[in-house]
Parts: C-alpha cells; structure tokens; sequence
C-alpha cells in the first residue's frame, strides 16, 4: 500500500493546513473501510484496529487521498517532467 504525507500535498501547491486536513480526512476513511473489511471478512486474521487509528501517523493511503482531492499524483509527476498525459508542455 502506497501512502503519501502533508509534505507531498504541499509539494503539489496544497496549504500546510490544507494538506494536514486532507490527511485527517483520508485515515478516517481508511479506518472506516478497515473496519467495514474487518466485519465482513469472517476468514482473516483479526487486527484489533486499524493501522491508520492513531493521531500521531501522518501518513494516509495515496488512493484515498487521490480520490479527496481529484487528482492523480501520477498525473503531477507527469507534468513535473514535462509531459501530460504523453504530451509535451
């Protein structure tokens, strides 16, 4: 699992703030879908929580954080270089 931090937001342009709040919104997601996992998944090892339940990890899964805010990281590498989307800037 990929996770990305506020640094790589505010890298992208994001406020400091901006960036700490989409973080915080993107773990509580990915609590949410643990624990939904963790019902409907009778089979698995059980995890007493979620690894992302902790206020102190700044870290939150790069897919969520993508789908928050609209846009691919991979997609800002690419402009970073030059290119969008096999296209020169």
């Amino acid at each position: 699992m990929e996770t990305v931090n506020y640094k790589d937001l505010v890298a992208i342009g994001f406020p400091e703030h901006t960036s700490r709040n989409i973080i915080r919104q993107a773990k509580k997601i990915a609590v949410k879908k643990f624990e939904e996992a963790r019902k409907n998944d009778k089979n698995a090892v059980q995890l007493g929580c979620s690894p992302f339940d902790n206020k102190r990890l700044g870290i939150a899964p790069k897919n969520i954080v993508e789908n928050l805010i609209g846009i691919s990281f991979s997609d800002i590498e690419g402009e970073k270089d030059g290119y969008i989307k096999d296209k020169e800037i």
